[in-house]
């Protein structure tokens, strides 16, 4: 289901727009023959982008030995492109200022918008796009449907609060009250404006890169705007290890960059940042500790996918559509999810996946040797629940972990490989390995001949193993744990699409 996009054609009056003296220096530029000094007498009729246009040509970027204090000289060692992406960027981030009582996040906006045209840069040059300067100025607007939304419906993201911070969420709220995303309202205001087709494309395709294949015409162009965003949302998360994990995962899937060229990647935008920075006076990098947003985004990424999910008013299996009680979401023994939780989860988690591109694992743990546990130790329960928190102690933030059955648990994984679900998987058994170890002040109560014993089953959609829908993902990790339990000396099996 599409956006509804009569609210923007009703109120045009109500949206940004684009400062008159940009616009002219935009009609200037599509025109045949270029007068450079006309470019430059409008250019410096705007003061502030007059200064901000010889600020940038005498940057550390270009390398100058003697400083340019002729604007029109400054204008031809940009070059027209560049002019015009930075007259846009600056002015559209001069001129589109917070209103009274909005509920998006203005500054984190433009952080994320600047740090994006950057590497949207960064990404062709490596990439070997040629459009190098439309890939800044499509980098820099791929979001900005989220101030059209605002501008019409200003209280629109003041639910959010601290959640804006992580992108793929507002997208996926977006998604849940509008039925469509800021990506198909940033398009159409794209259009509005009289923007090149490829802009209005790459913006309207930035959260569905794969759309268009690499070799496809603007294919490359469309998937390095898409990525920029992952490489902004990196470094606004203080370049942690779960954000450069998505980093790696992202640009091996959509631009296929190995280590190395990541690695050049990060050390760029290192390098542009500053000048950026002084450029637009606007600071794009924190840490996690110093960001006030990320600080007040206190709740877990699982506890966020929760909420999403309960947003979307899914209905529990046998629950009637009434939301769960505290009690029946919880798992009494061990505190994990319920049955009854996962199984109202597991298809809005799956479909969330779909519609964002993203890949989705599903594990299952199983205790194979649950009913010699239950015959020889009097809190059989004891054990069970102690595997429970060793489980959740190893799991990353934002994998939900679920009591499925009694010998079984079941773990959703988030955005990762069938590889990277795997290693997860690993870690679990080996910790679940050395809790099983005979202790005399541990569960097993000092009984030396027995432990744990697991099998665990993972099924991954994305990356060229599709499914059609969480029933059929659950039922391939079903079949891969059914092939644990038949080969001992393989505790953690993957599903074998192939074979099946």
């Amino acid at each position: 289901m599409a956006i509804d996009l009569s609210p923007f054609i009703e109120n045009t009056a109500r949206l940004p727009s684009i400062p008159r003296v940009v616009t002219r220096i935009v009609t200037l530029a599509q025109q045949g023959e270029i007068d450079m000094q006309n470019i430059a007498d409008l250019v410096a009729s705007d003061p502030a982008l007059a200064a901000k246009t010889l600020q940038y040509a005498n940057s550390p970027l270009y390398g100058n030995e003697h400083r340019i204090e002729n604007l029109r000289r400054a204008i031809v060692l940009l070059g027209l492109n560049t002019t015009v992406n930075l007259a846009l960027s600056f002015s559209l981030k001069s001129s589109i200022t917070e209103p009274r009582g909005s509920g998006l996040h203005y500054p984190l906006f433009w952080r994320r918008s600047l740090l994006a045209a950057s590497a949207a840069l960064e990404l062709g040059r490596l990439a070997g796009e040629r459009g190098l300067e439309e890939l800044f100025l499509a980098g820099l607007l791929q979001d900005i449907g989220m101030i059209a939304i605002d501008r019409i419906q200003d209280d629109f993201y003041a639910s959010l609060q601290s959640d804006q911070i992580f992108h793929q969420r507002v997208r996926e709220y977006e998604l849940e009250r509008m039925g469509g995303d800021h990506a198909e309202a940033g398009a159409w205001l794209s259009k509005h404006w009289g923007l090149a087709d490829r802009t209005t494309l790459a913006i309207a395709n930035s959260h569905r890169p794969g759309v268009f294949a690499i070799g496809d015409r603007d294919g490359l162009f469309v998937r390095c705007v898409a990525l920029s965003g992952v490489v902004a949302d990196y470094i606004i998360f203080g370049e942690t290890s779960d954000a450069r994990t998505q980093l790696v995962i992202q640009c091996q899937r959509i631009l296929e960059f190995n280590t190395a060229k990541i690695d050049t990647l990060i050390a760029r935008m290192h390098e542009k940042i500053p000048e950026m920075e002084a450029l637009f006076e606007l600071k794009l990098t924190e840490s996690s500790s110093q960001s006030k947003l990320l600080e007040e985004a206190n709740a877990t990424l699982a506890a966020m996918n929760i909420a999403s999910l309960q947003r979307s008013h899914h209905k529990a299996e046998h629950g009637g559509g009434a939301k769960l009680s505290k009690e029946e979401r919880y798992d009494k023994t061990t505190k994990a999810f319920s049955r009854r939780f996962a199984d109202g989860y597991i298809p809005d988690a799956f479909d969330i996946a779909v519609r964002t591109d993203r890949n989705i694992s599903f594990a299952l743990i199983e205790v194979v040797n649950l009913k010699e546990i239950h015959k020889r130790l009097a809190d059989p329960d004891a054990i069970i629940s102690e595997m429970a928190q060793v489980l959740e102690g190893t799991v990353r933030s934002g994998d939900v972990l679920s009591r499925y059955r009694d010998e079984q648990f079941l773990i959703i994984l988030a955005g990762t490989t069938i590889d990277q679900a795997k290693m997860v998987c690993q870690r679990m058994y080996d910790a679940v390995k050395t809790l099983s170890q005979p202790s005399k002040k541990g569960p097993l109560g000092g009984i030396t001949d027995i432990g744990i014993k697991l099998c665990i089953g993972v099924a991954t959609h994305g990356l060229g193993c599709e499914f059609r829908n969480a029933e059929e993902l659950l039922n391939a990790a079903q079949a891969a744990l059914h092939t644990a339990k038949l080969t001992p000396a393989s505790p953690v099996v993957e599903f074998n699409h192939d074979a099946d």
